[in-house]
């Protein structure tokens, strides 16, 4: 990543060491959305399309749930959601209860593979399986969903998803049960393209199976327990895309990207522990303090969290290494 904010650079540098200055502060408050400040709203471009990067999965969960609906009622589209579909010792399931209770989880529980998975036509999505790491189509790229293929049979079957319907969906949502692929945009890619009519970016990203063990203890009521007969966990074999949205990412799956823009929030979620890395990641994903906004005002102390011991010294090793040289 090339910093090109000189200032920026250097106070990341501090903020890497829990050695933030009062001037360092400043320049983040100065940065957070306000009336007062440059960004006054996330309603004004570009911060109206960045993306939104979150502490918590089920956070991020929600709000791409919300923007995708959202982006449906203004595109005039019909709210669509593509089901995982899960079975146990290669038999369907048929108990209710056990589907709508595994199609619930969240996908940091499922290898990646979303039991509901809404889509809207141009959405940003985010891959969650390594396809093929050396095109750079691998966990955690970014791409733009362009199309959605699917068996003929959903367009006559949604009249029999009563039983699975999620009631955080619209309730004219179309529920798809057999998608064959997804067409997905991904300009990172380094594909010649060898399909016809399309361009080396567009990709068809393809369903994934994953035997995936469940320990349903934390998840699960009383009477959901009963259901799996007691057991301590359950294997279940799942067939989904590999993509979720991308209009919010959590800090931990955006390390290592540089983002062009997006919204950061550096108030801890109550009662996380929270460490250096949840303030030094979000805030080291932009090449400059002007590409990023701050969603709320924070507490001046997160900025002078100490690094683990162990991190110290691998620092200092690598600064006398490089100095060496």
């Amino acid at each position: 990543m090339r910093n090109k904010d000189p200032l920026f650079m250097a106070m990341q540098a501090r903020l890497r060491i829990g050695q933030c200055t009062d001037d360092d502060y400043d320049m983040l408050c100065k940065r957070v959305v306000s009336p007062d400040n440059d960004a006054k709203s996330l309603r004004e471009s570009p911060w109206n399309v960045a993306p939104i990067l979150v502490f918590r999965n089920e956070v991020r969960t929600n709000i791409n749930n919300y923007c995708v609906f959202d982006e449906t009622i203004k595109y005039n589209q019909l709210p669509t959601v593509v089901l995982a579909n899960d079975r146990v010792q290669n038999h369907d399931i048929d108990n209710i209860d056990l589907r709508r209770f595994l199609l619930s989880l969240p996908d940091n529980k499922t290898e990646g593979l979303p039991g509901y998975l809404p889509i809207v036509i141009n959405m940003p999505v985010l891959i969650t399986h390594n396809i093929a790491t050396e095109l750079h189509i691998s966990n955690g790229s970014i791409g733009r969903l362009v199309r959605l293929v699917y068996d003929n049979d959903d367009e006559n079957s949604n009249s029999n998803n009563n039983n699975i319907r999620d009631a955080k969906f619209p309730i004219n949502t179309k529920y798809i049960q057999k998608p064959l692929y997804a067409l997905v945009e991904l300009p990172q890619c380094k594909l010649t393209s060898l399909l016809v009519d399309q361009q080396p970016t567009m990709i068809p990203i393809l369903p994934e199976q994953k035997t995936i063990k469940i320990d349903p203890k934390s998840f699960v009521t009383p009477t959901q327990k009963r259901l799996l007969n007691n057991k301590t966990s359950i294997t279940i074999c799942r067939t989904q895309l590999p993509i979720v949205p991308a209009y919010t990412m959590t800090t931990h799956k955006c390390q290592g990207k540089t983002l062009p823009c997006g919204v950061i929030d550096l108030v801890p979620p109550p009662y996380a522990k929270f460490d250096l890395a949840n303030v030094y990641v979000p805030i080291s994903r932009f090449t400059s303090a002007n590409t990023m906004v701050i969603l709320r005002h924070f507490p001046r102390s997160i900025l002078n969290q100490k690094p683990h011991p162990d991190l110290v010294i691998e620092l200092e090793r690598l600064k006398n290494l490089s100095n060496s040289n």
